[in-house]
Protein backbone atom coordinates (compact mmCIF):
# COMPACT_ATOMS: atom_id res chain seq x y z
CA UNK A 1 0.00 0.00 0.00
CA UNK A 2 0.87 3.60 -1.27
CA UNK A 3 2.33 5.53 1.77
CA UNK A 4 2.73 8.80 0.16
CA UNK A 5 1.30 10.43 -2.89
CA UNK A 6 3.87 11.99 -4.74
CA UNK A 7 2.74 14.53 -7.60
CA UNK A 8 5.20 15.90 -10.48
CA UNK A 9 4.83 19.38 -10.88
CA UNK A 10 6.48 21.08 -14.19
CA UNK A 11 4.54 24.52 -13.88
CA UNK A 12 1.96 23.19 -16.42
CA UNK A 13 -2.01 23.66 -16.37
CA UNK A 14 -1.41 19.71 -16.48
CA UNK A 15 0.63 19.30 -13.61
CA UNK A 16 -1.56 21.63 -11.73
CA UNK A 17 -4.62 19.15 -12.23
CA UNK A 18 -3.04 16.57 -11.26
CA UNK A 19 -2.08 18.51 -7.86
CA UNK A 20 -5.46 18.70 -7.55
CA UNK A 21 -6.32 14.97 -8.13
CA UNK A 22 -3.07 14.21 -5.76
CA UNK A 23 -4.30 16.14 -3.09
CA UNK A 24 -7.93 14.58 -2.97
CA UNK A 25 -6.34 11.02 -3.01
CA UNK A 26 -4.25 11.92 -0.06
CA UNK A 27 -6.62 13.89 1.80
CA UNK A 28 -9.05 10.65 1.08
CA UNK A 29 -6.76 7.85 1.80
CA UNK A 30 -4.70 9.59 4.62
CA UNK A 31 -1.60 10.02 2.82
CA UNK A 32 1.04 12.49 3.01
CA UNK A 33 1.61 14.79 -0.03
CA UNK A 34 4.62 15.09 -1.37
CA UNK A 35 5.73 17.82 -4.28
CA UNK A 36 8.99 16.49 -6.53
CA UNK A 37 9.59 19.26 -9.44
CA UNK A 38 13.02 18.63 -11.98
CA UNK A 39 14.42 21.22 -13.37
CA UNK A 40 14.82 20.14 -16.83
CA UNK A 41 18.37 20.09 -17.58
CA UNK A 42 20.45 19.68 -20.29
CA UNK A 43 23.72 22.28 -21.00
CA UNK A 44 21.70 23.04 -24.51
CA UNK A 45 18.16 23.38 -22.61
CA UNK A 46 19.41 25.48 -19.54
CA UNK A 47 21.59 27.94 -21.85
CA UNK A 48 18.17 28.48 -23.84
CA UNK A 49 16.38 28.82 -20.73
CA UNK A 50 18.53 31.24 -19.26
CA UNK A 51 19.58 33.06 -22.39
CA UNK A 52 23.34 32.35 -21.69
CA UNK A 53 25.62 31.24 -24.38
CA UNK A 54 27.68 28.91 -21.52
CA UNK A 55 26.14 28.46 -18.56
CA UNK A 56 27.97 27.72 -14.69
CA UNK A 57 27.00 25.25 -12.00
CA UNK A 58 26.38 27.57 -10.14
CA UNK A 59 24.08 29.30 -12.41
CA UNK A 60 22.38 26.16 -13.03
CA UNK A 61 21.96 25.72 -9.07
CA UNK A 62 20.49 29.01 -9.34
CA UNK A 63 18.40 28.58 -12.10
CA UNK A 64 17.08 25.17 -10.58
CA UNK A 65 16.35 26.79 -7.16
CA UNK A 66 14.21 29.57 -8.56
CA UNK A 67 12.08 27.41 -11.00
CA UNK A 68 11.54 25.12 -7.69
CA UNK A 69 10.97 27.63 -5.31
CA UNK A 70 8.16 29.20 -8.57
CA UNK A 71 6.78 25.56 -8.56
CA UNK A 72 6.26 24.96 -5.03
CA UNK A 73 4.90 27.98 -4.29
CA UNK A 74 2.31 28.38 -7.37
CA UNK A 75 1.15 24.85 -6.09
CA UNK A 76 0.83 25.74 -1.86
CA UNK A 77 -0.62 28.65 -3.39
CA UNK A 78 -2.76 26.38 -5.13
CA UNK A 79 -3.22 24.06 -2.61
CA UNK A 80 -3.83 27.07 0.01
CA UNK A 81 -5.01 25.73 3.78
CA UNK A 82 -6.48 22.41 2.58
CA UNK A 83 -3.81 20.47 2.32
CA UNK A 84 -0.39 19.88 3.94
CA UNK A 85 2.77 19.48 2.24
CA UNK A 86 4.87 16.63 3.74
CA UNK A 87 7.71 16.89 1.83
CA UNK A 88 9.42 18.54 -1.30
CA UNK A 89 12.13 17.59 -3.92
CA UNK A 90 13.83 19.29 -6.36
CA UNK A 91 15.67 17.38 -8.54
CA UNK A 92 17.78 17.99 -11.79
CA UNK A 93 18.20 16.14 -15.52
CA UNK A 94 15.91 14.61 -17.94
CA UNK A 95 12.78 14.27 -16.05
CA UNK A 96 11.68 11.15 -16.80
CA UNK A 97 14.66 9.54 -16.20
CA UNK A 98 15.03 11.45 -12.76
CA UNK A 99 11.01 10.92 -11.81
CA UNK A 100 11.61 6.98 -12.68
CA UNK A 101 15.41 6.99 -10.26
CA UNK A 102 12.83 8.62 -7.78
CA UNK A 103 10.21 6.13 -8.20
CA UNK A 104 13.03 3.42 -7.77
CA UNK A 105 14.23 4.82 -4.90
CA UNK A 106 10.68 5.66 -3.15
CA UNK A 107 8.99 1.89 -4.03
CA UNK A 108 6.05 2.79 -1.40
CA UNK A 109 4.88 6.21 -3.43
CA UNK A 110 2.10 6.67 -5.59
CA UNK A 111 2.32 9.22 -8.35
CA UNK A 112 0.28 11.78 -9.84
CA UNK A 113 1.19 13.41 -13.08
CA UNK A 114 -0.35 15.52 -15.67
CA UNK A 115 0.08 15.39 -19.63
CA UNK A 116 1.30 18.43 -21.35
CA UNK A 117 -0.60 17.94 -24.12
CA UNK A 118 2.19 17.75 -26.71
CA UNK A 119 0.24 16.76 -30.40
CA UNK A 120 0.61 13.62 -32.03
CA UNK A 121 3.60 14.71 -33.86
CA UNK A 122 5.93 15.77 -30.98
CA UNK A 123 4.64 12.75 -28.86
CA UNK A 124 6.06 10.39 -31.48
CA UNK A 125 9.66 12.48 -32.42
CA UNK A 126 9.72 13.70 -28.93
CA UNK A 127 7.89 10.79 -26.65
CA UNK A 128 5.96 12.48 -23.54
CA UNK A 129 7.73 12.31 -20.25
CA UNK A 130 4.35 10.55 -18.81
CA UNK A 131 4.63 7.94 -21.30
CA UNK A 132 8.08 7.13 -20.61
CA UNK A 133 7.40 7.12 -16.87
CA UNK A 134 4.31 5.02 -17.07
CA UNK A 135 6.00 2.75 -19.00
CA UNK A 136 9.34 2.33 -16.70
CA UNK A 137 8.73 3.35 -13.55
CA UNK A 138 7.95 0.69 -10.49
CA UNK A 139 4.72 1.17 -8.21
CA UNK A 140 1.42 3.37 -8.88
CA UNK A 141 1.21 5.85 -11.44
CA UNK A 142 -1.57 8.03 -12.08
CA UNK A 143 -1.98 10.59 -15.22
CA UNK A 144 -4.52 13.37 -14.92
CA UNK A 145 -5.71 14.12 -18.61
Amino acid sequence: MSKQIVVALDGSEGGFDALSTAANLAKAMGRDLVLLHVYPHTPATSATMSGLGEVSRKSLEELKEQSGKEVFAAAEAKLGTTQRVADKHLLWGDPAEEIISFMEQHPDSHLVMGRRGMSKIKRLVMGSVSDKVVRHAPGLVTVVS
